[in-house]
């Protein structure tokens, strides 16, 4: 599976210094997938793939890698970042070494002698190929149900919320919520596939977003492959439901399901307002 390619828009305006919004958009974008990727391969915690996320974007802005990447366009993106990241991951027992090892490599050669162990190195295999990946759609995932949370929140519409929480990650049945909230169960499975709409909808806006920020040809025909590849991963694993379930069952677990993950904590109760 595909991770979503970073093209130029965006980068070719932070490889020539970018603007503080810039910037912000684009830890935005992979600090999550990165803390991710890093909490789920390399077995960190929260606060050791957050130490890791943010070693990756010193070496990208300290060693002007975006602007290298440019230039050497032969190299994926999605190469640097993963080799960064695992690099980084690898040499967890020795930090600080191992970091400044990576970096100071990283300056020392030129713009078109990039390091082997980054440009060089084996494409990812299959297995991290796909956790890269499923680490990005779980973010944007936890992203689009947050933005849900506060629109129905805001609009008088907690209930919808309540009922998809309660049905997908709490594994409750329609009639079991219909019960709890004192509601009919025609009720509860309209707010149900309410709320799931919107869900897939503001899933659908948020990928067309990406797309369109790094993208300069054409952005619908890669929205298409974009949407299509995001539909066939979650599909290949278990489907949106699976997907929302196992980030909660991973904030249960752990306290916390990674960045951004407040509506997978926040205590809530299957009852009406």
């Amino acid at each position: 599976m595909a991770f979503p390619e970073t093209r130029l828009t965006l980068i070719r305006r932070l490889s020539c210094g970018g603007s503080e919004t810039d910037w912000r958009q684009f830890l935005e974008d992979y600090w999550g997938p990165i803390c991710r990727f890093a909490m789920r391969w390399g077995g960190l915690n929260v606060a050791d793939a957050e130490d890791v996320a943010a070693a990756t974007f010193q070496a990208l802005v300290q060693d002007a890698l975006l602007a290298r990447w440019q230039e050497q366009r032969a190299a994926r993106l999605r190469t640097l970042l993963c080799a960064v990241t695992r690099n980084l991951i690898s040499n967890r027992a020795r930090v600080e070494q191992g970091r400044r090892r990576i970096l100071a490599e990283l300056a020392q050669q030129p713009a078109d002698q990039l390091p082997a162990s980054i440009w060089s190195s084996p494409e990812p295999t299959t297995e991290q190929a796909d956790a890269f990946y499923r680490a990005w759609v779980e973010e944007l995932l936890v992203r689009c149900v947050d933005q849900l949370f506060r629109d129905l929140h805001r609009t008088g519409k907690g209930d919808h919320f309540r009922v998809l929480y309660g049905h997908v990650c709490e594994g409750l049945s329609l009639p079991e919520i219909s019960q709890m909230m004192d509601v009919p169960v025609t009720t509860a499975e309209s707010r149900y596939k309410a709320a799931r709409k919107r869900l897939a909808e503001s899933l659908e806006r948020a990928v067309r977003a990406h797309v369109e920020r790094y993208t300069e040809g054409d952005a619908q025909a890669d929205f298409q492959i974009e949407w299509a590849a995001l539909s066939a991963n979650l599909h290949a694993h278990g489907g949106l439901e699976r997907a929302l379930r196992e980030i909660h069952e991973r904030a249960e677990k752990t306290g916390s399901g990674g960045p951004s993950s407040r509506p997978f904590t926040a205590p809530k109760k299957i009852t009406a307002n």
